[in-house]
Formats: C-alpha cells, structure tokens, sequence
C-alpha cells in the first residue's frame, strides 16, 4: 500500500517537473531572441498555464476531508489497540477510515489536477 501511495507521489513530481522544464525552455528561447517553435496544439499551451491556478472548492475540500479521516483512522487504530489490547480490531476499523481518508484525499488531488474548461471551449461529454 505504501508502495502504490510512493509511486502515485513520484509519477505525479515527474509531470509536474516535465511542466516546469518545458515552461523554463520556452522562457528561456524568449530570453535569447529565439523564436519559440508554433506548438501543435496551442490550446493545450494554454491549458498547462492555466492549471497551475488555484484549485477549485470542490478539490480542496475533499483534500481536507481526506486528511481529516485519515487523522480520525490513525487515531481510533491506536485507541482501540490500547483499549481493547487487539490488534487486529484497531488495524481494521482504523485501517478502513485511513483509505476512506486516502480515497478522499487522491480524488481532491485529481480534481485539482484537472483544468478547468475555458468559457470558449465546449463542454466534453
């Protein structure tokens, strides 16, 4: 599980790196005189821009539900390791708020990974 958790971190950090690097080539041809290359699809252009701005609502309260059910899991996982001396208790009902909480927080993550659609653009189906 810790692994799945590590390699969405990774893989999200290289689109992310990709992004910066293809933005700081660009500024730096811009910088040097050069006449960046016409972009096949200049609307995508705009749409890497654009998706570094803030997160919608929506995003960012599941972000904040997810990080509060993952707090109350690993909270209730210890209290109930201590209480009722069974392990195996605590781990499955502190277990199951944990990837609620998990669950909660990814989808906040791709929600605000998502651009929004521009007002030109029509809505996708």
């Amino acid at each position: 599980m810790l692994g799945g958790i590590g390699l969405i971190a990774v893989v999200l950090r290289g689109r992310q790196r990709l992004q910066e690097l293809a933005v700081q080539e660009r500024i730096a041809m811009i910088q040097r005189g050069m006449v960046p290359s016409p972009e096949s699809d200049p609307a995508g252009f705009d749409r890497v821009m654009t998706a570094r701005s803030s997160p919608s609502r929506v995003a960012v309260r599941f972000q904040s539900v997810g990080v509060m059910f993952m707090g109350l899991g690993a909270a209730l996982g210890f209290l109930l390791a201590f209480v009722t001396r069974l392990p195996g208790l605590a781990l499955g009902v502190g277990g199951a708020l944990v990837v609620l909480g998990l669950t909660a927080w990814l989808n906040g993550i791709l929600l605000a990974s998502n651009p929004r659609p521009s007002s030109s653009e029509p809505p996708r189906t």
